[in-house]
């Protein structure tokens, strides 16, 4: 909202002689110019000494009014005011200053009679346009205050304040263009007015022109560089842009503006965490809770910190803490859910998993068919469907021979990368990829959903393996590499995704893995695929790499056929070599994924995997000296 000046009185008649007149008008310039200059008290001393003259001087009541509202005390501001109106109700200025006092007190309804009745007797009040605008809009009346802020561009074409509102008010509509012209029509007539600047910036984050939005919010702040607001904007837009770097430094600038902004500091803790730094991440995120206690979003996102801390009783109590203020909030559910199945309690943690189809950037399937929850299904078509990772797509096959023994005819839709894997699965009916269209059926289930609809506990995994076989094309492929005769056949991946959120804590530099290739006795292969691939020019040491044999998963599973061993961190590798009972060593860091559970070394998902933890967050000094002793030991 604008700077609303002090109303001015009417004009008074000056007399020459000295009368009581001709004081009052004195006085009344004198507390004028006080209350111009921000001198409350005195101009508030001048007003009262012209009411001690005359009681019924209506400006000077009206301008006490105002004063009582400059100094914090709205309520004494509306009496005072409305006496004025009692002695002359006829005055604009004094409705429009009672509806801006109103409205400041929240009272917007009261305010929209109070601006109406200044219009009645001014209609181009400028004042009373602009604050009655601002009035519908926090009232939810878009299109009334859109009226308004338009009537008062027609009455000022040049009014950069009712140009910018009225982009607001166009924005909340879904007008984009429209909203742009009016925010590039005030930055035209004034180009450092940084509040179209910043509101332009949002609205073009908001259309995905990030850029556009980037290089606008800059411009404001090399105009204004204590403006708080532009910094947010500026924030969340580098986020937006994948630079959580700068996205950080403009938080951190913005709560040396605003050191109480709650939401910043959650956010700054949010992108800490996400950096790995958890230190400090918890330090913004406790900070937050401590100007904001029920912050839902801080609570939850402490709860993380406190996972991958190992706090794993403390990190209940903050999901639940969330979940008390907003039940059934999809992000605190969902934690609450790895920490339940981290801990066996597959009862609660099933159902709360479920969560994840609620979850922010989660892709759901919008199918027509039912959801399966264990119903007979007597020859019915069912449709399962992968979702999310390839791990999790590979761990979760093992449940279609239960859906079939069900009485279902199975529809497999699958990544493309797993189709020759599947295709050896018995009596599949039917096998989609994902993203082509789909074949009819009677059901459908989501593959991660199947433990829910089968009750699993941790006693009745479905565990017998393998569960997955290998094409025969694929193993004459592999056969036909150079294996060596003697010795152990070791495959390894050390890295997963980079994509994947917890990605820096699961997986680790080749480099650490040295050690491992001077163990004699042992030939060691590479199992990696993407990025962390490019790694193994730097390594020292004999490491074969047959990336460039591996077109999907089948190729992997057909090498690791030809394996005595695998050693990988948390990725598919893992769910692979489990699925097709290849001995298998997994590396694991302190707070592990659900699926690892805690305090063992084996695992009742796969019967052929041992996994080898970290004993501190980043150890995996520890874990490969371990696996080290172990293959030495298996090498002997």
């Amino acid at each position: 909202m604008s700077r609303v000046p002090i109303p001015l009185p009417r004009q008074h008649v000056i007399r020459r002689a000295v009368t009581p007149a001709a004081t009052v008008s004195g006085l009344l310039a004198s507390a004028l110019r006080e209350h111009q200059t921000g001198r409350l008290d005195e101009a508030r001393r001048l007003y009262l000494e012209i009411l001690s003259i005359d009681a019924r001087h209506c400006d000077s009541l009206h301008l006490l009014g105002m004063v009582e509202f400059g100094a914090g005390r709205p309520d004494l501001a509306v009496r005072m005011i409305q006496r004025a109106i009692a002695l002359r109700g006829d005055d604009a200025s004094y409705h429009s200053s009672l509806g801006l006092v109103l409205q400041a007190q929240g009272k917007w309804r009261d305010a929209v009679l109070e601006y109406e009745q200044a219009l009645k007797f001014k209609p181009d009040c400028l004042e009373a346009l602009y604050n009655l605008g601002g009035a519908w809009k926090a009232l939810g009346k878009l299109d009334q205050a859109a009226a308004c802020y338009e009537r008062a561009l027609r009455v000022q074409p040049n009014y950069v304040e009712a140009y910018n509102s009225l982009g607001n008010v166009y924005r909340e509509q879904e007008m984009p263009e429209e909203a742009r012209a009016c925010f590039e029509r005030a930055l035209m007539l004034r180009p450092d007015y940084v509040e179209s600047s910043n509101n332009l910036g949002i609205l073009l984050r908001a259309q995905g022109k990030l850029e556009e939005a980037r290089s606008c919010l800059e411009r404001a702040l090399t105009r204004k560089p204590a403006y708080a607001e532009a910094w947010n904007s500026l924030a969340h837009t580098l986020q937006d842009l994948n630079r959580p770097g700068e996205a950080a430094a403009c938080f951190r600038r913005l709560l040396t503006l605003r050191p109480e902004n709650a939401e910043a500091c959650n956010a700054l803790g949010a992108l800490l965490l996400a950096e790995g730094n958890l230190a400090d991440a918890q330090h913004w995120l406790n900070k937050a809770l401590a100007l904001n206690p029920d912050s839902i979003e801080a609570s939850n996102n402490l709860g993380v910190v406190l996972v991958e801390q190992g706090e794993l009783h403390e990190a209940e109590r903050r999901f639940d803490f969330a979940l008390a203020l907003q039940p059934g909030h999809p992000e605190a559910q969902w934690n609450l859910a790895q920490i339940e199945l981290l801990m066996g309690d597959y009862g609660n943690g099933w159902r709360d998993h479920e969560a994840r189809f609620r979850r922010r950037g989660n892709a759901t399937r919008n199918l027509p068919q039912p959801r399966w929850r264990g119903e007979p299904l007597n020859g019915a078509r069912i449709l399962l469907h992968a979702e999310q990772g390839l791990g999790d797509t590979l761990q979760f096959l093992r449940y279609v021979p239960l859906v079939q023994a069900a009485g279902g005819r199975v529809i497999l839709d699958i990544p493309p990368r797993l189709r020759r894997l599947a295709e050896q699965m018995p009596g599949i009916e039917e096998l989609a990829m994902s993203g082509d269209p789909l074949p009819g059926c009677d059901w459908q289930c989501p593959l991660m959903s199947l433990p829910l609809a089968f009750a699993t506990t941790v006693e009745s995994i479905p565990a017998a393996g393998p569960y997955l076989s290998v094409p025969e094309t694929a193993l004459w492929t592999a056969g036909a590499l150079p294996w060596p005769a003697r010795g152990l056949r070791v495959g390894v991946a050390w890295a997963g995704s980079p994509s994947h959120p917890n990605n820096r804590f699961r997986s680790l530099a080749l480099a650490a893995l040295e050690p491992l290739f001077r163990v004699r006795g042992a030939h060691f292969f590479s199992l990696q695929m993407g990025p962390a691939a490019a790694e193994l020019g730097s390594v020292r040491g004999g490491l074969t790499d047959l990336s460039a044999q591996i077109e999907d998963m089948a190729d992997t599973a057909a090498q690791m056929a030809h394996l005595d061993l695998v050693i990988t961190v948390d990725t598919s590798v893992a769910h692979l070599a489990g699925a097709l009972a290849k001995p298998t060593w997994v590396l694991l860091p302190h707070a592990p994924d659900w699926r690892w559970m805690l305090g063992r070394e084996d695992s009742p998902w796969y019967p052929t995997v041992r996994l080898f933890r970290q004993p501190r967050m980043y150890d995996w000094h520890s874990v490969v000296e371990r696996v080290c002793a172990e293959l030495e030991r298996l090498t002997a």
